[in-house]
């Protein structure tokens, strides 16, 4: 092998191994990304839980609100009070299935 060769050949190396580092530091990056992606859904996932319970705690606050107040209120409640019952009927139709 002549001198130019072997020059060209170390070069080739030189290149090659700089992509495999470039990959390996590519790889990390991605993995790592990969991880806060997962950390953040979950971090997204709970705060939607406590968004629902929040929901949830207001529509009772809401009918108790109602029931206690006065005659607008009170047709608030009655409302609220139709729209629980419809989604127990509900309920009650999926079990029976």
């Amino acid at each position: 092998m002549s001198a130019e060769q072997v020059e060209i050949l170390a070069g080739i190396k030189e290149k090659i191994q700089s992509v495999k580092e470039r990959m390996q530091q590519h790889l990390d990056e991605n993995n790592q990304l990969k991880q806060q992606n997962e950390d953040l859904r979950n971090e997204v996932q709970q705060k939607q839980s406590v968004i629902d319970q929040l929901e949830q705690k207001n529509q009772q606050l809401s009918l108790v609100k109602s029931i206690m107040g006065d005659g607008d209120d009170s047709q608030n409640a009655r409302i609220q009070i139709k729209k629980i019952v419809r989604e127990i009927d509900k309920c009650i139709a999926l079990l029976n299935r």
